[in-house]
């Protein structure tokens, strides 16, 4: 991977730094005030998790030039987010998580090496022929081809080239070599399936379903639900950084988040008793199915 020049990682640090808050507090402050500090403020303190994000997607779509404009859509995304943003609902960084993603994933669409789509009709269609060309064998015969163009009502000539660019994405990857920034190294042409535009769109269709259904729910029945099944409530990760336990760098070591049992989450929220709070997970998970 190619380095990321200093400045990139300090596109919204402000000197001297802004009074230290919240950063829920920062999003309360700008949606009652209008006053365009307090986003900026927030930006300032959330711009390490914005470049472990943008660092995420360089290293996962080998986009090792793209840094900044990759931290560029995440903020885009939470612009676009903080515009429909209804506080008394949720905290911020959970509902924006949504568009966040949406806006990288438009970018990597359309400025990806080794392949792009150059709309949203185009990318979408890609997804539903390489999904049916993935149930029908994957395999690049006349055969396949002819079935996947009956289905889609394309001619044969065009449904080709389509997969052709399909398979494409699915497996260009550039070489990568190691840098300050990354662990590990690779020196060879590795597929990537990640890439797979089948596995990308129902994966996001997925998590925006989700992340819509919980949205929907009360904001006790978020943090319960986060509690009984071991994630967190604002960024949905299913692991943490112990500062008590660090690796041989004196980096905290990421540990799974444990579920906790019902005593425990009704004794957090004040409940006489567990089946208090196993009717609230079970209420919110037929909630979330219902809205899924």
């Amino acid at each position: 991977m190619s380095h990321i020049e200093k400045k990139e990682f300090e596109i919204y640090r402000i000197t001297p730094p802004p009074p230290q808050r919240d950063l829920q507090e920062y999003i309360r402050l700008y949606v009652q005030s209008g006053d365009d500090k307090y986003f900026y403020w927030f930006l300032h303190y959330y711009e390490p998790t914005l470049n472990e994000k943008a660092k995420s997607f360089r290293n996962k779509y080998s986009m090792e030039e793209h840094f900044a404009d990759i931290k560029q859509s995440l903020v885009t995304g939470l612009c676009k987010a903080l515009m429909k943003y209804d506080i008394t609902i949720a905290p911020f960084l959970p509902y924006a998580q949504r568009y966040m993603e949406r806006e990288v994933h438009n970018y990597i669409r359309t400025m990806r090496t080794g392949y792009s789509v150059q709309s949203e009709f185009e990318y979408a269609r890609l997804r539903k022929v390489m999904d049916i060309f993935n149930h029908s064998g994957g395999e690049f015969t006349e055969e396949t081809i002819s079935q996947v163009a009956t289905q889609i009502g394309e001619s044969y000539e065009k449904t080709k080239s389509i997969i052709e660019g399909g398979i494409l994405t699915e497996n260009y990857v550039d070489i990568q070599s190691n840098d300050e920034d990354d662990t590990g190294t690779t020196d060879f042409l590795l597929p990537d399936s990640s890439l797979n535009p089948e596995n990308i769109y129902f994966k996001q269709e997925l998590y925006d379903k989700l992340n819509e259904a919980y949205d929907s729910l009360e904001y006790t029945e978020k943090i319960m639900l986060a509690q009984h099944l071991g994630f967190c409530p604002e960024c949905f990760s299913t692991r943490y950084a112990d500062k008590t336990d660090l690796d041989e760098n004196d980096k905290p070591k990421e540990k799974p988040i444990k579920p906790l049992p019902y005593t425990d989450i009704a004794t957090d929220h004040g409940f006489s008793d567990a089946d208090t709070a196993k009717r609230v997970c079970g209420n919110a998970i037929i909630k979330l199915r219902k809205k899924i």
